[in-house]
């Protein structure tokens, strides 16, 4: 019984991470520089810091095109909405699920291993 409980975890570990660093990702706004811009005098060659990516651009992006073209081709996918129940309610993509990013992050909702995943939070 442990063995079993030990190979669901770990079969079921890599996808919640990815999946909570997506929506985290998807549904913060990128952070600001606070560098200052002005140069200063120096003796020694400046050398340019090296430029990072924003978090929001390490997770792949569809557009509403890809996404109503991905839903008419009847691909296999998962359309996520990841805001509150009561959004949700209101207003949603047709076929969505809802997982509040809430109820994710906690550990309550575990995405299907066997579909493509499309979150959204707007």
């Amino acid at each position: 019984m442990r063995q079993k409980v030990i190979y669901y975890l770990k079969e079921l570990i890599l996808p919640i991470a990815m999946l909570m660093l997506l929506v985290l990702v998807a549904c913060t706004s990128s952070p600001t520089s606070t560098l200052d811009a002005t140069p200063k005098p120096t003796t020694e060659p400046v050398q340019e810091p090296t430029a990072r990516p924003a978090p929001s651009e390490l997770v792949p992006r569809i557009t509403i095109e890809e996404l109503l073209q991905k839903m008419e081709s009847e691909s296999n996918i998962l359309v996520v909405d990841t805001r509150h129940k009561e959004q949700y309610d209101v207003d949603r993509i047709k076929g969505a699920v809802s997982a509040p990013l809430s109820t994710i992050v906690d550990g309550g909702w575990t995405p299907p291993s066997d579909k493509e995943i499309i979150l959204y939070c707007s």
